[in-house]
C-alpha cells in the first residue's frame, strides 16, 4: 500500500509543478515588479542581475550606457597605449552578459508584458498606452 501512496504523492506533486510552470510568464530579463499596483506610464521594473527601477530609468540608463561606449570607442580608435584597455571594456559593455545587454532585455519583456495587459483588457483594466 506504501508504493501505491508514493506514487499518487509523486504523481500530484509532478502535477501542480506542470500547472505552476505553465501559468508562469517567463521573462528572461525583466518583470513587472507590482503589476496590481502599477503607474502604467512609467512602471517599476525588476531587471534581473541589477535591481528594481523604474521604466524611465532604464531607458535613462541605456542611452546614458551607450554614450559613454561611444566616447569610450573614439578614444579607443585614437590609439595609443590605452586603447587595448578600451577595447576590452567595450567588449565587457556589449557582451551578452553585460548590463546594457540586459537592461534593454528588460525593457522589451516590459513592453511585451504591458501589450499583453493592455491586449487582455477588462471591465477594470487599465488604460495602458500602446507599446
Amino acid at each position: 500500500m506504501k508504493g501505491k501512496d508514493l506514487k499518487n504523492r509523486l504523481q500530484q506533486i509532478i502535477r501542480e509543478e506542470v500547472s505552476l510552470l505553465i501559468k508562469e510568464s517567463s521573462y528572461k530579463f525583466g518583470t513587472l515588479a507590482d503589476p496590481k499596483e502599477m503607474d502604467p506610464n512609467d512602471p517599476m521594473v525588476k531587471v534581473n542581475g541589477f535591481g528594481t527601477l523604474n521604466r524611465s530609468s532604464i531607458r535613462n540608463q541605456i542611452v546614458d550606457r551607450l554614450t559613454g561606449a561611444l566616447t569610450t570607442a573614439k578614444d579607443a580608435a585614437k590609439g595609443g597605449p590605452s586603447s587595448y584597455q578600451a577595447y576590452k571594456q567595450l567588449q565587457d559593455l556589449i557582451s551578452d552578459d553585460g548590463i546594457l545587454f540586459k537592461l534593454i532585455g528588460a525593457e522589451l519583456d516590459i513592453a511585451n508584458q504591458l501589450e499583453s495587459k493592455r491586449l487582455k483588457g477588462g471591465r477594470r483594466s487599465i488604460p495602458i498606452p500602446k507599446q
